[in-house]
C-alpha cells in the first residue's frame, strides 16, 4: 500500500520472509502512530526488491512483527521513483529517468466496521480536552472514526471524525467537554464506530517521527488506569463540581505520584549516608533456612533487582537476614543490622517540636495530608556507602540502593532530606518524616499551595499512598491531633486506655486499681480526700473481703482519679524536647500495658498510655516472649512519639535488657528486635514491679483483642513475590 503520510517504509515480518532482500540490519528503533500515542517497534531494517510491472525498485524499510498491510510504501519511495497517485483516474504512476509505467489503484482492504469502547473510566471537567484510549476488534489498521450520537446531541461533546490507527487492539483519540458542567465516562462505554476506508483516501497510518527522549516533567500522555482510579478516589469527597474539576486538574498535572502500579526510587539532592568512623566492618553468617524459606527469599531478591532496589555485592561487610511469615501467607525480608548499628555514628538531625508544629496550623480553611509510600525505600543511599549495606544469603551478597529498614539514622536522615526538599514551601507546609501536611486559608490559596508540593515530589520521582492520603479537606487527623478551623484538639486514644477502664467488681479488682492509681498520690492534689471511699472498701482483712461493696462514692472518686491522671498537671499534652522519654511496659498472662512518661522537676508526667488483650495463639507463649510483644506493641502504639528520639524502656522481665543490641536465645524475640531496629533504644532498663506499678495494672485488666496486628501487617516498603 503507498501511503503518503509517512515518510518511511515499512514491511510485515511475515511478508520478509517471501520477499527478496538484502540481510537484515537489526538497529531497533520505535515510532508512533498518527495519533501521536501508538507505539511501535521496528526490528530492524532491510533493502527489498520491488517490481512494478517491469520497472525494478528498491527500498530500504523497517521490519513490524505486525502491520495492517504486508507492505507500506511512504513518502521515501514515492520520492525516490517520483510515483504519481491519481486519484481521479484511479492510477498509479510511476517514472524513471528511461521509462514510465501506470498501474490500476486498488483497494486490498477489506470491508470492517467495528465498535470502539473506552479502555478506562475518564473523567471530564468543564471545558477540559483529553486523550482517552479506546480499543475495538481490530487488532491494527487505518480505519475511519465516527463519534457515537448519544456523546456529541445529548452529552454535548466534541469528538472529530478522524482517521485512527489501531496497533494491538488499542488507539487514542480526542475528546472535548465544552459545557460547564462535569462529564464522566465509564470503562467499556461506547464512543463511536471505526470503518475501513475506500480507495480513494490517501490518509497517513504512520507518523514518520522517532520517539525523542521523554522530558522529566512531560507526563501527559501517560496516565494510568491505576493513578486515574486513585486520583478518582481521593477526589470524589468534593461536593463542589467547580472546585471537584479544579482538584482533579491539579492531581492529573502530577499524576505519577499517585500510581502505585509500579516501584521508583526518588532523585534526591541529597542521599543517604552511612557513617562508621574508624570501625572494621562487620561479618555474619546467614541464618539457617528451610528450603521453603530459600525460595521466598530467592523470588524477594528478584523482585528487588527487578526494580532496583539492591545490587549484586562484592562488599566486605554482611549482615544476615530473617524472613517472617505473614497472617497471608507471604514472607517479610527483614535483614539484621545490629551490628552495624553498633558501629555507626549517631546522626543528631532533630525532628520538630510538636508542640509547635501543631499550634501553627490550627484555624486555616483547607488542609492536605500527604503520605509517602514506603518512604525509606524511596531515599537513595549514598554510593560509596552502600557496600555497608550487604546483607547475605543462601543466593549470594547483596547491598541496597535505598535505605533499608533497620538502619540506624533512618528517621533523622529521612527529616532532613524531605524538609530541605520542600524548604520552598515552609510557609504553607509541615513535613514530619513521611507525613506532609499542606494548610492554606482559601480553596484557591490551596491549589496553588498543593500544586508547589506536588510539582516539587513529582519533580523527584516521589511516590504517595494514596490510601493514607487526604485532599482539600477542613477537618484533619494529624500526629495524634485533629486539626480544622476551630483550632487543634488532641486526640482521646492516648488516655482512651485509662478512661475506658471498668469499674472494679470485686475486692480484688479495686485493690489493684488503688496499687496502681497510688504512684501517683503524692502528685495528686488532695489523694487521700479523693480516694478515701475507695480505701475504706479495701482496707479490709481477708476475713471480711465479703463486706467489699461498690456504691455511688466508690464510682465518682474512680472516676476523679482516672480523669486526675489524664489531665493537666499529671498529663502532658506534647512531650518536653529537652527531657527523656521513659516508656515503661508490662505483661500479664493474657494483656500487655504500656505508659509513655517524663520525668521533669521529680514529678513524672504521662503522655501515652496503652494497653491490649493479646490473642489466643499469643497468651500461650512463654513469659520472655509476652514481654517481648508488651515492647514492641507499645512503641509501634506510641510510634508517632518515640521514632526518631532517643528513648528509654523499662521492663520488670530481666532477660530483655539486651536484645536490642545482640542476638538472644529465642527466635521470636529476635525477630521482635529485628522490627524495631529503626527506634533508637537507648537503654531497656530493668525495674522490680513494684516499680511498674501502672504497666502492670494496664496489662491485667480485660478489654478485647485488638484486630490490627501490626506486627503482622506493617509496611516494609517489599512486594512479597
Amino acid at each position: 500500500m503507498f501511503d503518503t503520510g509517512s515518510t518511511k517504509s515499512f514491511i510485515n515480518k511475515t511478508a520478509l520472509a517471501r520477499t527478496k532482500h538484502l540481510p537484515l540490519d537489526k538497529n531497533k528503533q520505535q515510532y508512533v502512530m498518527a495519533d501521536g500515542y501508538t507505539k511501535f517497534e521496528v526490528n530492524g531494517t532491510v533493502k527489498i526488491f520491488i517490481e512494478l510491472n517491469h520497472i525494478k525498485t528498491n527500498i530500504i524499510v523497517g521490519v513490524v512483527n505486525s502491520l495492517c498491510m504486508d507492505c507500506i510504501l511512504g513518502m521515501d519511495y514515492l520520492n525516490k521513483y517520483k510515483i504519481n497517485l491519481n486519484n481521479k483516474h484511479k492510477q498509479v504512476q510511476i517514472y524513471t529517468p528511461t521509462d514510465t509505467t501506470t498501474l490500476p489503484m486498488e483497494n486490498h482492504v477489506p470491508k470492517t466496521r467495528t465498535v470502539c469502547r473506552l479502555v478506562q473510566f475518564i473523567y471530564l471537567g468543564p471545558y477540559q480536552e483529553r486523550k482517552v484510549k479506546i480499543r475495538s476488534s481490530v487488532f491494527s489498521g487505518q480505519l475511519l472514526f465516527s463519534p457515537a450520537y448519544r456523546l456529541l446531541k445529548i452529552q454535548g461533546l466534541m469528538i472529530t471524525y478522524s482517521l485512527i490507527c489501531f496497533q494491538n487492539y488499542e488507539t487514542w483519540i480526542s475528546i472535548y467537554n465544552p459545557t460547564y458542567k462535569p462529564c464522566y465516562l465509564y470503562e467499556n462505554a461506547i464512543v463511536g464506530v471505526a470503518t475501513s476506508l475506500d480507495s480513494s483516501m490517501n490518509i497517513s497510518t504512520v507518523l514518520n517521527l522517532n520517539i525523542k527522549e521523554k522530558n522529566d516533567n512531560d507526563y501527559t500522555h501517560s496516565l494510568t488506569n491505576n493513578s486515574e482510579h486513585n486520583i478518582h478516589t481521593l477526589s470524589q469527597h468534593m461536593q463542589d463540581p467547580q472546585q471537584l474539576n479544579d482538584l482533579i486538574i491539579i492531581l492529573n498535572k502530577h499524576h505519577p505520584l499517585f500510581d502505585t502500579s509500579t516501584i521508583t526510587i526518588a532523585e534526591t539532592p541529597t542521599p543517604h549516608t552511612i557513617c562508621t568512623g574508624d570501625n572494621p566492618p562487620t561479618t555474619s553468617r546467614p541464618y539457617p533456612q528451610t528450603i521453603e524459606k530459600q525460595n521466598a527469599t530467592f523470588d524477594i531478591i528478584q523482585q528487588m533487582l527487578k526494580h532496583k532496589q539492591i545490587r549484586a555485592s562484592h562488599s566486605q561487610y554482611s549482615a544476615p537476614i530473617l524472613l517472617i511469615k505473614k497472617r497471608d501467607g507471604a514472607y517479610r525480608f527483614i535483614v539484621d543490622y545490629r551490628k552495624l548499628n553498633n558501629i555507626t555514628i549517631q546522626d543528631n538531625y532533630p525532628l520538630p517540636n510538636l508542640e509547635q508544629t501543631i499550634q501553627m496550623v490550627g484555624g486555616h480553611q483547607y488542609y492536605t495530608k500527604l503520605d509517602l509510600r514506603s518512604g525509606y525505600f524511596q531515599i537513595p543511599i549514598l554510593d560509596k556507602d552502600k557496600h555497608k549495606t550487604a546483607f547475605i544469603t543462601v543466593h549470594g551478597l547483596y547491598e541496597f540502593n535505598v535505605l533499608a529498614q533497620g538502619l540506624k539514622n533512618s528517621p533523622p536522615s529521612f527529616q532532613r532530606i524531605m524538609s530541605n526538599l520542600l524548604l520552598p514551601c515552609k510557609n504553607f507546609c509541615l513535613v514530619y518524616l513521611d507525613d506532609i501536611l499542606v494548610y492554606s486559608d482559601s480553596f484557591h490559596q490551596h491549589l496553588n499551595h498543593l500544586n508547589q508540593v506536588l510539582a516539587i515530589l513529582n519533580k523527584h520521582k516521589f511516590q504517595l499512598n494514596p490510601q493514607k492520603c487526604e485532599l482539600a479537606k477542613r477537618t484533619i487527623d494529624y500526629l495524634g491531633h485533629t486539626i480544622s478551623t476551630q483550632g487543634v484538639k488532641p486526640l482521646q486514644e492516648r488516655i482512651e486506655k485509662i478512661l475506658n477502664i471498668p469499674q472494679p467488681t470485686s475486692l480484688h479488682q479495686a485493690n489493684a486499681f488503688i496499687g496502681a492509681i497510688g504512684w501517683y498520690r503524692k502528685f495528686i492534689k488532695d489523694y487521700t480526700k479523693i480516694a478515701a471511699p475507695i480505701l475504706a472498701v479495701t482496707n479490709l482483712t481477708k476475713q471480711n473481703k465479703f463486706k467489699f461493696k461498690w456504691d455511688t462514692p466508690q464510682k465518682e472518686a474512680f472516676n476523679q482519679l482516672k480523669i486526675a491522671i489524664t489531665s493537666q498537671p499529671l498529663f502532658l499534652t506534647y512531650p518536653d524536647p529537652n527531657e527523656p522519654l521513659i516508656l515503661s511496659t508490662d505483661a500479664s498472662d493474657y494483656c500487655i500495658g504500656g505508659v509513655l512518661y517524663q520525668e521533669i522537676n521529680g514529678e513524672r508526667k504521662n503522655i501515652y498510655f496503652h494497653s491490649q488483650m493479646l490473642p489466643k495463639s499469643q497468651r500461650k507463649w512463654p513469659t520472655i516472649e509476652k514481654e517481648a510483644l508488651g515492647i514492641y506493641y507499645s512503641i509501634t502504639r506510641m510510634k508517632l512519639y518515640l521514632l526518631g528520639r532517643e528513648f528509654i524502656v523499662q521492663t520488670d522481665h530481666c532477660p530483655l535488657r539486651d536484645i536490642h543490641k545482640k542476638p538472644s536465645n529465642n527466635r521470636r524475640v529476635d525477630r521482635i528486635s529485628l522490627v524495631l531496629q529503626q527506634y533508637n533504644i537507648k537503654e531497656i532498663r530493668h525495674v522490680s514491679g513494684k516499680c511498674n506499678c501502672m504497666a502492670d495494672y494496664l496489662s491485667r485488666f480485660p478489654r478485647q483483642v485488638d484486630d490490627d496486628d501490626e506486627f503482622l501487617e506493617s509496611d516494609f516498603g517489599i512486594i512479597p513475590a
